[in-house]
């Protein structure tokens, strides 16, 4: 590794824990599993790395041989903190998501591979159905909405606000998902359910 990997590694709350888990895995994940040492660097560079890595370890093989990911999605899902509970949560509800509910792997890997991912997979299980039957959504904006940081939360401000704003203020339902499909989504759209009558009545 260069001095630039190890200080990214230990940069990062648990970063001694991190740097002694790359030191114990890397030959591992990269001689068993197939990883690079960037891989491996990347999984490690975030809150909570040394959890990612063992998990990882742990659920490389599973993931790809029984649900049919990548190793670069693994790693994807990995590199994130909370990159440990987000793998353990796409191993158990990706069948779930694909068969019930009708979403492609590629769509689960990107609603978890952000921070927060196992919050926003059990959220999107929770409202995908309500979203789609009682608020008219599909299931690609769905997930639109649910891939950012905060997807948990963009999601549930969007079952509880969109008929407000489509109703209320004049906003088609692909406004408030364009607004909610973005890091902070939960917060941009109650601002603009507080300010839109004010900018729009006061500003032109």
């Amino acid at each position: 590794l260069t001095p630039d990997q190890v200080v990214a590694i230990a940069s990062n709350i648990g970063g001694k824990q991190a740097l002694e888990t790359v030191q114990r895995l890397l030959p591992v994940l990269c001689q068993a599993n197939g990883l690079t040492p960037d891989q491996v660097v990347a999984i490690a560079s975030h809150g909570g790395g040394k959890q990612a890595l063992e998990t990882v370890q742990r659920l490389l093989p599973v993931l790809c041989q029984d649900h049919g990911l990548t190793p670069d999605q693994v790693v994807a899902i990995a590199s994130n903190i909370g990159g440990k509970q987000a793998l353990e949560t796409v191993q158990r509800l990706l069948p779930v998501l694909c068969q019930d509910h009708g979403l492609t792997p590629d769509q689960v890997v990107a609603i978890a591979s952000h921070g927060g991912g196992k919050q926003a997979l059990e959220t999107v299980q929770r409202l995908l159905p309500v979203l789609c039957q009682d608020h008219g959504l599909t299931p690609d904006q769905v997930v639109a909405i649910a891939s950012n940081i905060g997807g948990k939360q963009a999601l549930e401000t969007v079952q509880r606000l969109l008929p407000v704003l489509c109703q209320d203020h004049g906003l088609t339902p692909d406004q408030v998902v364009a607004i909610a499909s973005h890091d902070g989504g939960k917060q941009a759209l109650e601002t603009v359910q507080r300010l839109l009558p004010v900018l729009c009545q006061d500003h032109g």
